[in-house]
């Protein structure tokens, strides 16, 4: 399944390319997820927790920086992890590019190509997508965040919850499914 966003950050594109490649400073912008540390290889162990309602998952992994180019500001990388419980998978290859906007700042666009199985899975690829466009969302704002005044943004949680997501995705597909009742 390929998932496809962007967002746009008011900040130079060589900050912002900057800060993309730098694993540990990220992960400080995604709820849920922290870089535990780095290996000789020069990837990062990383865990991401997300809770579905009453369900917490935490998955366990890697991730690796395995193609970069600076000039053009684009970059690949590599996430793979496990549930912790043994109940599923998740691996993405991301691709992100870093361009100018005319107005200032800085568009990015990233591409993941995710295959995931378990309890995340049984999700379906549209639900998935709209809390995939709404973490991102909220991981731009805290990289603007942290770019803006040079510290990590405060943490909001112990986990990505994407059982408030998960309503919220649920109620906006069905106003496009049904329209707005008394309108």
């Amino acid at each position: 399944m390929i998932i496809e966003n962007e967002f746009d950050v008011a900040a130079t594109p060589d900050e912002v390319y900057k800060l993309m490649l730098d694993p540990e400073r990220v992960g400080t912008c995604i709820t849920g997820a922290q870089v535990t540390g780095r290996r000789e290889d020069g990837s990062y162990d990383a865990n991401v927790t997300v809770k579905l309602g009453p369900v917490k998952m935490t998955y366990r992994g890697t991730i690796a920086i395995v193609e970069s180019d600076a000039a053009a500001r684009t970059a690949t990388m590599l996430a793979k992890g496990a549930e912790e419980r043994g109940q599923g998978t998740a691996q993405a290859t991301l691709t992100m590019a870093v361009t100018e906007r005319d107005a200032g700042g800085s568009h990015v666009n990233v591409s993941a190509d995710m295959l995931v199985t378990g309890r995340v899975a049984q999700m379906g690829r549209g639900v998935m997508q709209d809390v995939a466009r709404r973490m991102i969302g909220q991981m731009a704002q805290n990289m603007e965040a942290l770019l803006a005044g040079g510290a990590p943004p405060a943490a909001t949680g112990d986990a990505v919850s994407a059982g408030s997501m998960l309503g919220s995705v649920v109620a906006d597909r069905a106003k496009r499914i049904f329209g707005s009742q008394g309108e």
